[in-house]
């Protein structure tokens, strides 16, 4: 019984230490819609920018609002001006499941990493189109 105690512990410990260790990610949120929304669809979460680097934000007619929790962000804009912002993910996987929302059907949302972008540009109002975002090659 105790032998068959101690299997099932190592067995743990080295799933544990299989699995890949949480990284932090730069992305880039470009838009011209008066309204997007990106929602992480797997277990990665949007933080805070790490030490030494910040979240920006740059509206061409200002924003309305924005929302961010650790799921989801929601930019509300003045007009159907640019807005462009970075920000941080943390992910333990090489690829982050998203589901990209914009509300003009003449807009774009686009969202990139280091290694791949996806763009959202179909021409329907208050359309939302799920993707798969490359955070890192093997």
């Amino acid at each position: 019984m105790k032998k068959l105690g101690l299997c099932t512990l190592m067995t743990c410990l080295a799933l544990n230490s299989v699995q890949a260790e949480e990284q932090i990610y730069e992305l880039e949120l470009e838009t011209d819609s008066n309204w997007t929304s990106i929602e992480i669809r797997d277990d990665a979460t949007f933080v805070n920018a790490p030490p030494g680097q910040s979240v920006n934000v740059t509206a061409k007619d200002g924003l309305k609002a924005y929302t961010i929790s650790p799921k989801k962000i929601h930019l509300r804009s003045r007009t159907r001006g640019e807005v462009n912002m970075n920000l941080f993910v943390k992910s333990q996987n090489n690829v982050l499941g998203l589901s990209i929302c914009k509300g003009s059907p003449n807009s774009y949302t686009f969202i990139k990493s280091q290694q791949a972008k996806q763009k959202n540009d179909v021409k329907q109002k208050d359309y939302c189109e799920t993707a798969a975002l490359v955070l890192q090659l093997f």
